[in-house]
């Protein structure tokens, strides 16, 4: 099986990592996580920013304001 690792940067720029996602939903601004035997997790707000499929991360930033 293959998971993910999620990078979540933050507006006050710290950073969240978030290991063995196995699932990315995305519907406009919201971003839906999946892990093994936890709740998701939904972010409201956010988009993709980079998908590195040589070291399975995803980047996700907040999105910019309109």
């Amino acid at each position: 099986m293959c998971q993910l690792r999620v990078r979540v940067a933050m507006a006050d720029q710290n950073e969240e990592l978030l290991d063995e996602v196995t699932n990315v939903q995305v519907d406009g601004k919201n971003i839906t996580l999946s892990r093994l035997f936890e709740p998701p997790r939904e972010l409201t707000e956010y988009e993709i920013k980079n998908i590195d499929c040589m070291h399975n991360t995803v980047l996700l930033v907040p999105c910019a304001i309109d």
